[in-house]
């Protein structure tokens, strides 16, 4: 990694470090810190990806299928990295952290786009995350676990019948 980008995350690692019993502080820096995760995808950087992951993280895939620590959810990640469509775009929606600075839980729309396999087609899923971060005695946030759910695809809108006369 080249000298400018570790100096680039500086800030991000402080932010993601502060946060202590204001609320909305500690989202600030949860999404500071969701900044960077994109930034070590962008990157191909599974380092960066991995320190946000607890050992014992949980990740809920749109399918269902659960990644069980973070040693499978980076594999997840190494396999997604090799996928030259693979881009993830995150807007964040709601979200709250506890007092005492240690809990937290993020929403977000994200927008996932993946080779699909049958047509070479990149195909873009529209997604509900919901991620539960947990920073313990000041250290940085970590995430405990996200749950990703396709979002309902939109409504079609149907022309009524003519009536008959």
């Amino acid at each position: 990694m080249k000298k400018p980008y570790l100096a680039a995350l500086a800030p991000l690692l402080l932010l993601a470090a502060c946060g202590g019993g204001d609320p909305a502080e500690s989202i600030a820096a949860i999404r500071q810190t969701e900044l960077g995760q994109l930034e070590s995808i962008e990157a191909k950087d599974l380092v960066g990806i991995a320190r946000l992951y607890r050992d014992d993280a949980r990740l809920v895939r749109p399918d269902g299928t659960v990644l069980e620590g973070g040693v499978a959810i980076v594999e997840e990640y190494g396999a997604l990295l090799d996928d030259p469509n693979f881009t993830i775009t995150i807007e964040p929606a709601s979200g709250w952290a506890s007092s005492d600075g240690e809990l937290a839980v993020v929403n977000s729309n994200v927008r996932f786009t993946t080779t699909d396999p049958a047509t070479g087609e990149a195909v873009t899923t529209p997604l509900d995350s919901q991620t539960v971060w947990h920073r313990e005695n000041g250290a940085t946030w970590k995430i405990i676990s996200a749950y990703n759910v396709a979002q309902a695809a939109a409504p079609t809108q149907q022309t009524a019948p003519e009536l008959a006369e």
